[in-house]
């Protein structure tokens, strides 16, 4: 059929279908696409041994999918040969309208797939490429050096990709100001979005504990969901526990995931004699009763994008407390829906849990603004929305002003 009469045929690629918001944001936005009728294709590589995976979740909403076993978060030159090959393989036979990556390795492997295709293709049947930074790799990973070979990695890729979407304002500034990746027209903003509706439907609760000075018997639960990596500095989360202990006798620590950091952290937490009073959950998919056990969800990372568990929380109605980086700021507001704090700074930390609990009508009154404002912004709807407007923009400008094809039901192409 002509191009202009067929569904908008879109290739997307992601490093790994982790437990994590990169992966659970793919799976939401290609389900989100295939109902308003464009014909989607995930590819998706391996992922680590302790990792939980959300494969299963593409595998329930019949996403039509493609793994290769190659791609993944670790470098291999030998893989990441093979990866690549097979991504270039993808591309040419499926011909799709959009390629759109996402997380570091993938936004690598599938632009440069992306540009042999379109080098050989005439302009009118180009693909756009479209890369996603869920957060970023430019600081905070690797040593002055590594940070500096991945930005001018990824300065060159922004040369031929057609659109950046970033997923807050602060990771915007980073990508055309801060770190000068690319220039600001060729950046669009695309929040998250994500299905929120059985967390805001649970009870609106207070924070569950006395005012003043009798919160110091009850028991307090502060809690973490998320990978246990070294970006996510844990180290500060136990110290700043274990510096609150004397004020609040009862506390718990709940940290649900996991990660290479466990056995240190582990570690640590007996060095610290917390061993009655932190709790290693690993990966858990009960989030409305985990979360609805917290009085606190603390969130202590170094870098983030825009962090789901924090958005999560929100949405259940626990107060939060999270470092002051990336894109946090852009989903909490200081005072008024959490409490943001400096990072590497666990005294800030405990000082935080122990005001959040001997405040209780405090902390109750930014749970219910926090709930209110991540209801307003985080709607999968209007992420499925905004990006395939999006898409037929970039691909407008990409193919010279040719018409984007227009949306139309069609069953989604399989490729083996």
């Amino acid at each position: 059929m002509p191009d202009h009469a067929r569904p908008l045929r879109v290739l997307r690629v992601i490093a790994r279908l982790n437990v994590g918001g990169p992966a659970l944001h793919t799976v939401i936005l290609n389900d989100g696409l295939r109902r308003r009728g464009l014909d989607t294709l995930l590819v998706y590589g391996s992922v680590g041994p302790q990792e939980a995976s959300f494969e299963d979740l593409a595998r329930a909403r019949a996403l039509p999918t493609v793994h290769v076993p190659q791609l993944g978060r670790r470098i291999s030159f030998f893989d990441d040969a093979l990866a690549l090959a097979r991504v270039v393989g993808l591309v040419w036979r499926w011909a799709p309208d959009v390629v759109h990556t996402h997380t570091a390795k993938a936004g690598t492997l599938g632009r440069i797939a992306a540009l042999v295709y379109n080098v050989a293709a005439r302009r009118s049947r180009r693909c756009a490429v479209v890369h996603t930074f869920h957060g970023h790799v430019l600081e905070g990973y690797f040593g002055p050096l590594g940070s500096a070979a991945v930005r001018a990695i990824e300065r060159v890729l922004a040369r031929v990709t057609d659109r950046i979407v970033t997923i807050s304002v602060r990771q915007r500034d980073d990508i055309t100001r801060r770190f000068s990746i690319a220039p600001p027209g060729k950046v669009a903003i695309v929040p998250l979005g994500l299905e929120l509706g059985p967390l805001l439907a649970l009870e609106e609760r207070t924070a569950g504990l006395r005012s003043g000075a009798s919160a110091a018997s009850d028991e307090v639960i502060v809690g973490y969901v998320g990978r246990l990596v070294p970006i996510k500095d844990l180290e500060t989360l136990v110290r700043g526990v274990a510096l609150a202990r004397p004020r609040l006798p009862r506390i718990r620590l709940l940290i649900a995931g996991d990660g290479d950091e466990r056995p240190a952290l582990e570690a640590r937490v007996k060095e610290l004699g917390l061993d009655d009073c932190v709790e290693f959950l690993g990966w858990r998919g009960d989030l409305a009763a985990l979360y609805r056990r917290m009085h606190v969800f603390v969130l202590t990372s170094i870098n983030e994008g825009t962090p789901v568990s924090l958005i999560e929380a929100m949405a259940a109605g626990v107060p939060v407390v999270a470092t002051s980086v990336g894109g946090v700021p852009d989903v909490v507001e200081d005072g008024v829906t959490g409490l943001l704090l400096p990072p590497r700074q666990p005294e800030a930390v405990a000082s935080a849990i122990v005001s959040t609990v001997m405040q209780p009508d405090r902390a109750t009154a930014m749970a219910v603004r926090a709930r209110q404002s991540v209801r307003d912004r985080f709607d999968s709807a209007r992420l499925v929305q905004e990006t395939e407007a999006m898409y037929r923009q970039t691909l407008f400008e990409t193919r010279g002003g040719a018409p984007a094809v227009s949306p139309a039901d069609s069953s989604s192409s399989s490729v083996q």
